[in-house]
């Protein structure tokens, strides 16, 4: 009887652990949802906040207005470069750094590690950040967006826990007896060990890389030709919120349809990482956690 009433109450558990699930999950997609429904609805449904569950008067007003501007495509263009090369740039200046710092033989390393953690907790600031960029003759050039987030401290901390963590020493030793060169070991043993952390250090990279638009902010503020997607529906955004406010005879219809195309900006910004996500999900899965146990 006993053995029975275990199994019942397993069943339970299992029953109500499966429903709270259900119920996060619901929680945390129909926000996304309620996006994408605001973003086909039409204005004035979604204006009157009548958009709850499916679209309202189909329509594609938000979208015709946000590609009616060809600085859109500009954006997409500018952005795309700014992920693709700009991560190129950080995974080839953070990984093998992590890799050197992960090696005890080092001379300075505790030093130079000092050095890297201290930025975490201290900023020279904006202005100085400024400065030094107007000094090297960055601003409002595309170097000066490539370059300001060329090295994250954290995901170089993590790279180089895993490099002294995970990866079996014993490998590296064997590679070296073979006659494998430094180098060589790095780029036929490691890395090829590295994937799971690999994964995840090319999404936190791309993300923070495609949402940035800080960058342009601030050091691009004469080159609207290199304006990142986000500057441009920024400017997009401003655009609309002051027709709005106008006094004019189209005032209430862009009164309507800015409330609408906030919704259609957030889809097309999350389309490109909604795709490429998928592709390196299981490497995230997998690595997410890795160099995050040992020091």
């Amino acid at each position: 009887m006993k053995h029975m009433n275990f199994k019942i109450n397993d069943k339970v558990f299992d029953v109500i652990v499966n429903i709270i699930s259900v119920l996060f999950a619901l929680i945390c997609l129909y926000p996304l949802y309620l996006v994408v429904i605001n973003s086909l609805s039409d204005p004035y449904a979604v204006a009157k906040g009548e958009v709850w569950m499916i679209p309202k008067g189909f329509s594609l007003d938000s979208y015709k207005e946000a590609f009616s501007n060809g600085d859109i495509i500009r954006g997409y263009a500018n952005s795309l470069f700014y992920t693709i090369v700009g991560t190129a740039l950080n995974i080839a200046l953070t990984i093998p750094a992590a890799y050197a710092l992960s090696k005890p033989k080092l001379k300075g390393r505790n030093f130079l590690m000092m050095t890297i953690v201290l930025t975490m907790y201290f900023s020279g600031g904006l202005v100085p950040h400024y400065l030094v960029l107007k000094g090297l003759n960055l601003l409002n050039t595309r170097m000066v967006v490539l370059l300001n987030l060329a090295v994250n401290t954290t995901n170089l901390i993590v790279a180089r826990t895993f490099f002294a963590s995970g990866v079996p020493r014993e490998l590296e030793e064997a590679a070296e007896i073979d006659g494998c060169s430094i180098p060589q070991t790095f780029l036929k043993i490691v890395l090829p060990l590295s994937k799971a952390m690999l994964g995840v250090i090319v999404l936190y990279y791309a993300v923070a890389r495609w949402n940035n638009f800080a960058s342009s902010l601030y050091y691009q503020p004469m080159a609207e030709e290199y304006y990142s997607l986000q500057m441009v529906l920024r400017k997009m955004i401003i655009l609309m919120r002051d027709a709005a406010n106008a006094e004019s005879e189209l005032a209430e219809y862009y009164a309507n349809i800015f409330n609408q195309i906030k919704y259609s900006i957030i889809v097309i910004a999350s389309v490109p990482l909604m795709i490429v996500y998928p592709f390196l999900q299981k490497y995230f899965d997998k690595g997410v956690m890795l160099g995050s146990v040992k020091g």
